[in-house]
């Protein structure tokens, strides 16, 4: 690539959608943003170890997004998160059924939490 050519910026790629862009164009950008979201995914994901303090986000059922704790186990693409107190008081205030949370529990494990909606926060 010649050195004489700049570098394209976020503003000069985000002037382009706004003022120049085809439907084409458009199509062809929203695939490639797709593609990038599940690469740093995949890179997100393949740093998550146990112990590593999370929060549950984009997930079903929604009451769980928001709350937080660490990843006690993993299991393939799936983790068993220990959340922390606030987020358990949370989620025991909820009118969900599936998770019973015993009044003198300070933390909860929540199963099955999909890797890809665990966002380290620390």
């Amino acid at each position: 690539m010649p050195e004489n050519i700049p570098t394209p910026t976020l503003q000069s790629a985000t002037d382009f959608v706004l003022s120049h862009a085809t439907e084409d164009d458009l199509t062809r950008l929203s695939v490639s943003i797709t593609q990038r979201w599940a690469a740093l995914a995949s890179i997100r994901t393949a740093t998550l170890t146990t112990g590593t303090t999370v929060k549950i986000t984009n997930v079903r059922p929604k009451y769980l997004n928001g709350l937080t704790g660490s990843i006690a186990q993993i299991d393939g693409k799936h983790a068993a998160v220990t959340l922390d107190t606030d987020s358990t008081e949370r989620l025991r205030g909820t009118s969900q059924t599936r998770y019973f949370i015993p009044l003198d529990a300070a933390t909860y494990d929540v199963r099955g939490v999909p890797l890809s909606c665990c966002l380290p926060t620390g």
